[in-house]
């Protein structure tokens, strides 16, 4: 290496040259470079030190190669994480950072924690210009969206006004403008969501009443030894005219997806089912929204009423009681029998105790707020039911042969059409989803506590390829109880 760093020169008669610094021996000699480009070295190689996890980095691909200046939220937890099971110096090296950080990202580990996974920095501001207006405006929206009240950027704009008024800002110095409303959202952790599901809260005295249930009926069972097609369950359950899908198949990027329908949404009938332990189905009840029955012939195996408001009031649960659940196996016979209604105020009037009673039945009535978990129906016949519904529906309003309003709209579907649809759909609900629904139920287990495991198994999946629909929530929605 000395000689390649010293000129010897020819006039000095050998002396050596004054000295000059060292270049790297991977660099070509001086007068190799005529005529070339000068390239610069290559990059040293990652130090063969370094641990193997500062390779993984997060799960988008994050490499640990070089000295780095940030890093995602995925990748800090996996340090806390480290740090947390041995200690700050440990998880340090292990990842190729500062010990320092590793104590800064454990003081931010409950604000990690919510935030994205990929997220890297928040540059913007912590708080808002005015942060008394924020609060109140948070506070509005806590208190509607605990009422369960739809609330839209343009209502949190309106109330950004008032507010304002009150607080004496000028209107210069806040306009409530869009991009306020995106910023205060996003600073406060709010943001816009489709709806779940018209999901039921269960009771804060939920245990008690689940077991308190499960003691009545068994305590039921043991005294008159109801076979299985003598326990039933029965409710009503709405069905509109027009069930347009909530999705669709779309490109992507365009602002506007139109799904067509009837404009019939809010046109809807009553439909009460029932169904017996032993996976029997009885027939259909429907009740339309209307003074009277149509005259046009109904087909077989559905029962059809009328009502001015389309509701099943007490006349129609008695005479549900008897051309429906006193023409079931057994019925004429009046062979002892249990039937489990909710607490809709139909079912608790007089004249219903007293048709059960006369029938030889015991009439067994959930605990409101408990129709979630106890009501056979709700728990696996209702949304195989309906998507069932939906299939019929949408395989009509694509077949393209339909009848025209006057102003051009399609025409809704004929009463007739309509309880075909049910028809199909509740035949296409399947027996052995009934039977495991009474178990999962606590209602037809066996009194030995053989079966009941079943309380903790997930639902049978549906035979009739209901698991298929587009949508995950049942819209089962009582209009009874209204």
């Amino acid at each position: 290496m000395r000689g390649n760093c010293r000129f010897r020169s020819q006039r000095s008669g050998g002396r050596a040259a004054p000295r000059t610094p060292s270049a790297p021996s991977f660099l070509p000699e001086p007068k190799q470079l005529a005529g070339r480009e000068l390239r610069l070295p290559p990059a040293l190689p990652f130090p063969a030190r370094r641990s193997r996890a500062a390779f993984l980095g997060s799960k988008i691909g994050q490499v640990n190669r070089q000295l780095r200046r940030s890093y995602d939220v995925n990748f800090k937890m996996m340090v806390i994480n480290e740090a947390e099971s041995s200690n700050n110096c440990k998880a340090a090296v292990k990842y190729g950072v500062t010990e320092c950080n590793v104590r800064r990202w454990r003081a931010q580990k409950d604000h990690l924690k919510n935030a994205h996974s990929q997220r890297k920095a928040f540059r913007g501001p912590q708080s808002g210009r005015f942060q008394e207006l924020d609060r109140r405006v948070c506070a509005y929206v806590d208190e509607k969206r605990k009422d369960g009240m739809p609330i839209s950027r343009a209502v949190i704009q309106l109330k950004a006004v008032e507010i304002a008024k009150e607080l004496n800002i000028p209107t210069a110095d806040f306009k409530a403008s869009l991009g306020w409303c995106k910023r205060m959202m996003r600073r406060n952790g709010l943001t816009l969501r489709r709806r779940t599901s018209l999901a039921q809260r269960l009771p804060s005295d939920f245990g008690e009443k689940l077991l308190s249930f499960q003691r009545y009926v068994i305590n039921l069972r043991k005294k008159h030894s109801y076979p299985l097609d003598q326990i039933g369950n029965a409710d009503q359950t709405p069905v509109f005219f027009d069930m347009p899908t909530p999705v669709t198949v779309h490109k992507k990027g365009e602002k506007s997806v139109i799904i067509k329908s009837t404009g019939n949404e809010k046109s809807r009938v009553t439909v009460m089912l029932a169904c017996l332990a032993d996976g029997t189905k009885l027939p259909p009840y429907v009740v339309l929204k209307r003074k009277t029955v149509p005259k046009e012939a109904m087909p077989a195996g559905i029962i059809v009423r009328a009502q001015e408001k389309g509701w099943m009031e007490t006349e129609l649960v008695v005479d549900w009681l008897k051309v429906v659940w006193g023409r079931r196996r057994g019925g004429l016979r009046k062979k002892r029998n249990m039937l489990i209604l909710d607490a809709f105020r139909g079912h608790l009037s007089d004249p219903v105790k007293k048709q059960v009673k006369a029938m030889n039945g015991d009439l067994v009535i959930i605990p409101g707020g408990m129709t979630s978990q106890l009501q056979v129906l709700d728990v696996v016949v209702n949304k195989p039911f309906k998507d069932n519904l939906r299939k019929k529906y949408t395989e009509w309003l694509l077949s393209g042969d339909h009848a025209l309003t006057p102003t051009g709209k399609i025409q809704k579907p004929s009463v007739r059409l309509l309880c075909e649809w049910i028809l199909h759909a509740w035949d296409a609900v399947s027996p052995k989803s009934i039977i495991h629904g009474f178990k999962k139920c606590c209602i037809s287990n066996a009194l030995d506590g053989s079966e009941d495991d079943v309380l903790w198994e997930e639902p049978a999946e549906p035979e009739d390829g209901s698991e298929d629909s587009d949508t995950d929530h049942s819209e089962a929605e009582d209009v009874c109880e209204e």
